[in-house]
């Protein structure tokens, strides 16, 4: 009998020696993972789109992801095509640089604003 509860211990103890290296193995991973995401995060942009107007592409509500050179207008050869009488063919661009993202009016006719201001 003696035995039997000295096996039943043992192969308990090695079970909760595997399960603690599994999960600190996890976490490890998981920890690693959640570190590439930050640098993803840190080299990407996220515009949410607060009114969509007569633009039927866009929703409002919706998020633009950018993370190379993103150009606005309304030529259809723009990244992203704006409808809007009041926005130029190649109006604004946006690009990453020196880990900052810039935003960079094309000369357009009516300016572009960021944050109310020209």
């Amino acid at each position: 009998m003696d035995i039997e509860r000295f096996i039943g211990l043992a192969f308990t103890g090695f079970f909760v020696i595997i399960l603690f290296f599994i999960i600190i193995r996890s976490l490890f991973l998981m920890s690693r993972d959640m570190g590439a995401a930050e640098e993803v995060k840190e080299k990407s942009l996220r515009l949410t789109i607060l009114k969509s107007g007569e633009n039927r592409s866009l929703k409002e509500g919706g998020v633009i992801s950018i993370v190379d050179e993103t150009t606005f207008g309304r030529k259809n050869d723009n990244t992203i095509v704006l409808t809007d009488p009041y926005v130029s063919g190649y109006h604004f661009r946006i690009f990453p640089k020196d880990g900052r993202f810039v935003i960079e009016d094309n000369q357009s006719t009516n300016g572009t604003l960021l944050n109310g201001e020209k």
